[in-house]
C-alpha cells in the first residue's frame, strides 16, 4: 500500500471515529454492543483464568483471571484497529484454555515441593513467552503470505483435536464446579451427596445455556440466562439463611487469597529470577501445539467474520494483526488472543461495527480490571463451572455430533480415536495418534486410485503420423504389439507396484503379442524412491520378455530417475527408449513394426504417382484423366511449404519424405500436431473451402510432393465432373477415416 493510501485510509477512519462520536443513533448501538460484549469476555476470561490456575495455583486465580482481563483489553484494542475490519472482537479463546491448563498443570506437578508463588510466576512466564512465539510464528506466516497452508492439515485431525479440547473444557468445568471436595482422576470421588450437590447446578447451567442457545439465537440469551443464574443462586443463599462467608466456606462461591487478590499487577520484572527457566522450555511441544492450533482457529473465525460483514478480509493481513497484538501483548503481560467470529457476530447484531464500540468496550474491560476482584468473587462456581461445561459441550457438539452423517466412518473413526487419546494420554499424544491415523488412512485410500489413467494398445491409440493406407491396415492388424499405460498422480510405494502388478498381467496374457512397452509420465505430479524398485523388476521383465520399454514424460526429474535405473542394470537402447511425447514414442514404436512390413522405411522411399493414385481412387481410366492435374514439386528439409493464415489454393499428395503439420500459437510457441508420410493426402480442405491454412506445412526431410491447386481442381470438375466426383469422394473416405481413428484415440485416452 502507498503512502498516500495509507494516509487516506487513516484520516476516513479518524472521520468514521468522529461521526460515530456525533451520531446519537451510532453511538448508542455501538455502547449498546460494547456493554454486551463486555459481560461475555468478562465471563469467559473468569473461566478461562479459574480453569488454568486450579489445584495447587488455586491462591492465585485473581491473578488469573486479571492476566486473561487484560488480553481482553489489550487484544481487544490493537487486532480491530491494525484489523481490515473495525468491528473486529477479539478476546483470549476458551479452546486454548485446556492447553494453557494442561501446561499449568505440568509446571505445577514438575516443581512440587517450591512455593506456590514460584510455581504460579513460571507458569505466567510461560504463558507470556507462548503468546510471543505464537505471535512471531502468525506474524511470520502471514508475513511470507502462506496462511493456506494450515489447511492442508486432514480434517479429521482438526474436528478430532476440537472435540477433544471440547472434552477437557467439560471436565475443566466439572472440576471447578467440585473444587476440592472431587478428584477428576476418581471417579469414586464423585459419587457422595455433597459432591453431586455442588455439581448439578454447574450441569444444569450448561446444558439450559446449550439448549436455549440451539432454539433461540437472540444477542440477549446469555446476559439474561447468566443474571437469571446468578441471581437464581443468591435467591437460594437468601431463603435458606445462608450467608457469603458459609457459601464460601462450603464451595459454592471463589476465596480468593487476599494477598493476591488483585488483576493487577499480574506480572512484575521483579518477578523474573523467581522463574525456572529450565521448565518454561521443557514447554515447547506445547507451543508447537499453540502456534498451529492458533493459526487454524483464527483462519476459521476470519471466514466467519467474512460471512458475517459480507465481505472478504486478507487473511494474511489478519495473521500478521494478530501476530503483532500478540507479540506487543507478550510485554504487556497479555496472553494469546485474536479474532472471535461469534462475538463478533453479536456484535454486528447489535449494530455495533464502528471502532467506537471497540474503545468503550476496551474501557469496559478495563474498568472491570480497576475495580479489582471484589464483584467477580461473588460469581459462583457453579455458574463459572457450568460456562466451561457448556463451551465444552459445545464443542462435542459441534464437532462430533453434527459432523457424524457429514463425514466417512473412516474420518469419524479418527476423530474419536483422537478423542479417546487426548482424554486418556493427553493432547499431544491424541494429536500425534491422530495425525498417524490420518495418514495412514489417507494412503490406503490414495492407494485404491489407480494410478493408470488410460491402458490402451496401439491398435487403440495410433501416432499421429499419416501413412499409406497398407501400413496403416498393417498397424491396425499388430496394434497389440504395443501396449500403452497413461499414468496420472502421484506414484509412491503401493501404487507403483499395482503399476507393476498390471502390467505383469497385460504382458502374461499373451506373451507372443508384446514388443512394446509404453509408459507415460507427462501427467504424473511426483514419484517417490520405491518407484526405482518397481521399476527395476519392470525392465528385467522386459528383458526376459524382448520388449522395449519406452519412457514418455517432460519431467527431466521423474525420467532420469528412472533411468538412472536402467543404466545400473546396463540396459541397451533395444529395451529402454526415452521420448518427451507419447504420440512421439508410439510414432517411434510403429516405424518398428513397419519394419518387417516393408523390409525398410518406407519413408524414405518415393512412390510412383499413377501407383498412389491408383491406390487412392482404384480406377485406372480415372487416374489417367485426374493425374493430368497434377504437377510434382520437390521441397528440401527444413523448407516451408506454407504458412499458417496463407490462403488456400492447392492440396498436395506425398510421395515421398516427411511434412509436418505445426501451429504456432499465440505465446510465440509452436507444437507439431501431425506428421505427413508417403502416400498421405495434405491441405486438401482448400480446394473447397479457399479458407486461410489453419497451420504451417515444414518439410522434415527432403520430400517429394503431387500438386493439386484449386485452379487445375476446378478445371479438372468443368471438364470431367464424374472423374473429379470420384477424387472428391475418396478424398472423403480419407479425411472420414482419419478422423475415426483420432475419435479411437480420444476414447481410448478418456477410458
Amino acid at each position: 500500500m502507498s503512502s498516500t493510501s495509507k494516509s487516506s485510509s487513516v484520516k476516513n477512519h479518524w472521520k468514521s471515529f468522529v461521526t460515530s462520536l456525533l451520531t446519537p443513533s451510532i453511538l448508542f448501538r455501538n455502547m449498546s454492543a460494547a456493554a454486551v460484549l463486555a459481560v461475555l469476555n468478562v465471563a469467559t476470561a473468569v473461566s478461562i483464568g479459574t480453569l488454568i490456575f486450579s489445584g495447587p495455583l488455586k491462591s492465585f486465580v485473581s491473578l488469573g483471571i486479571g492476566l486473561f482481563l487484560i488480553a481482553t483489553a489489550v487484544a481487544g484494542l490493537i487486532i480491530p484497529a491494525t484489523s481490515g475490519y473495525k468491528g473486529l472482537i477479539a478476546a483470549p479463546r476458551s479452546g486454548q484454555a485446556p492447553v494453557f491448563a494442561v501446561m499449568a498443570a505440568t509446571i505445577a506437578l514438575s516443581m512440587q515441593g517450591q512455593p506456590n508463588e514460584t510455581i504460579a510466576v513460571t507458569v505466567i512466564a510461560a504463558i507470556l513467552v507462548t503468546t510471543l512465539i505464537v505471535g512471531i510464528f502468525m506474524f511470520t506466516i502471514g508475513l511470507a503470505k502462506m496462511g493456506t497452508l494450515v489447511r492442508y492439515i486432514p480434517y479429521p485431525v482438526v474436528a478430532g483435536f476440537f472435540a477433544g479440547l471440547g472434552y477437557l473444557l467439560t471436565k475443566g468445568g466439572i472440576t471447578v464446579a467440585a473444587g476440592p471436595l472431587a478428584d477428576i482422576t476418581s471417579l469414586t470421588s464423585f459419587l457422595t451427596a455433597e459432591v453431586t450437590i455442588h455439581l448439578l447446578p454447574a450441569v444444569l447451567f450448561g446444558v439450559v445455556l446449550l439448549l436455549m442457545e440451539q432454539r433461540f439465537s437472540h444477542w440477549l440469551l446469555f446476559p439474561t440466562i447468566l443474571a437469571a443464574g446468578i441471581g437464581l443462586f443468591y435467591f437460594i443463599l437468601f431463603a435458606t439463611g445462608t450467608s457469603i462467608e458459609t457459601a464460601t466456606q462450603n464451595g459454592w462461591v471463589s476465596a480468593f487469597d487476599k494477598s493476591t487478590a488483585s488483576f493487577f499487577p499480574v506480572f512484575s520484572l521483579g518477578q523474573v529470577p523467581a522463574v525456572d527457566w529450565s521448565v518454561v522450555a521443557q514447554q515447547f511441544s506445547t507451543v508447537i501445539v499453540l502456534c498451529i492450533l492458533s493459526v487454524i482457529m483464527l483462519l476459521l473465525d476470519i471466514s466467519g467474520v467474512e460471512i458475517v460483514i459480507n465481505r472478504d478480509l486478507d487473511p494474511n493481513r489478519e495473521l500478521r494483526t494478530a501476530g503483532l497484538s500478540n507479540m506487543i501483548g507478550a510485554f504487556a503481560v497479555s496472553p494469546l488472543s485474536f479474532g472471535v467470529a461469534a462475538d463478533t457476530a453479536v456484535a454486528h447484531k447489535l449494530g455495533g461495527d464502528r471502532f467506537i464500540m471497540i474503545v468503550i468496550y476496551t474501557a469496559l474491560i478495563l474498568t472491570v480490571v480497576a475495580v479489582g476482584p471484589a464483584p467477580i468473587s461473588l460469581i459462583p462456581s457453579a455458574i463459572v463451572g457450568g460456562f466451561l461445561i457448556y463451551i465444552g459441550l459445545n464443542f462435542l457438539i459441534e464437532w462430533i455430533w453434527k459432523k457424524r452423517s457429514e463425514l466417512p466412518f473412516t474420518d469419524i473413526l479418527v476423530i474419536f480415536i483422537i478423542l479417546a487419546g487426548v482424554a486418556v494420554l493427553g493432547i499431544l499424544e491424541g494429536v500425534a495418534i491422530g495425525i498417524f491415523m490420518a495418514t495412514v488412512l489417507f494412503v490406503h485410500s490414495y492407494s485404491q486410485l489407480s494410478v493408470v489413467k488410460s491402458a490402451m494398445d496401439g491398435a487403440e491409440h495410433v501416432s499421429n503420423i499419416d501413412r499409406h493406407k497398407n501400413e496403416q491396415a498393417y498397424l491396425d492388424q499388430h496394434g497389440e504389439l504395443i501396449q500403452i499405460f497413461v499414468l496420472q498422480g502421484f506414484v509412491f510405494f503401493g501404487s507403483a507396484n499395482q503399476l507393476l502388478e498390471k502390467i505383469k498381467l497385460v504382458i502374461n496374457g499373451d506373451r507372443a503379442n508384446k514388443r512394446f512397452l509404453v509408459i507415460d509420465f507427462n501427467h504424473v505430479d511426483g514419484v517417490d524412491s520405491s518407484v526405482t524398485n518397481s521399476f527395476a523388476k519392470l525392465m528385467k521383465i522386459c528383458i526376459r520378455e524382448n520388449i522395449t520399454l519406452c519412457l514418455t514424460g517432460k519431467n527431466t526429474t521423474i525420467i532420469e530417475r528412472i533411468v538412472n535405473v536402467g543404466k545400473e542394470l546396463k540396459l541397451s537402447t533395444n529395451v529402454l527408449q526415452i521420448f518427451r511425447e507419447l504420440d512421439e514414442a508410439i510414432g517411434w514404436c510403429e516405424d518398428q513394426i513397419l519394419l518387417k512390413f516393408t523390409a525398410g522405411n518406407s519413408s524414405n522411399q518415393v512412390m510412383n504417382t499413377d501407383e498412389l493414385l491408383n491406390d487412392l481412387i482404384e480406377d485406372d481410366e480415372a487416374v489417367a484423366t485426374i493425374v493430368k492435374y497434377f504437377k510434382k514439386e520437390t521441397i528440401s528439409e527444413g523448407e516451408v511449404l506454407f504458412k499458417q493464415g496463407d490462403t488456400g489454393n492447392s492440396l498436395y499428395l506425398i510421395l515421398g519424405g516427411a511434412i509436418s503439420i505445426v501451429i504456432n500459437l499465440p505465446d510465440g510457441h509452436s507444437v507439431t500436431v501431425r506428421t505427413m508420410r508417403a502416400g498421405s493426402i495434405l491441405g486438401e480442405m482448400a480446394v473447397y473451402t479457399g479458407a486461410p491454412r489453419t497451420a504451417s506445412a515444414v518439410a522434415r526431410r527432403d520430400s517429394v510432393l503431387f500438386k493439386l491447386s484449386t485452379k487445375d481442381y476446378q478445371s479438372l470438375v468443368l471438364s470431367h465432373p464424374s472423374e473429379a466426383h470420384l477424387f472428391s469422394t475418396c478424398i472423403i473416405k480419407i479425411m472420414a477415416e482419419r478422423l475415426a481413428r483420432s475419435n479411437k484415440s480420444v476414447l481410448a485416452l478418456a477410458r
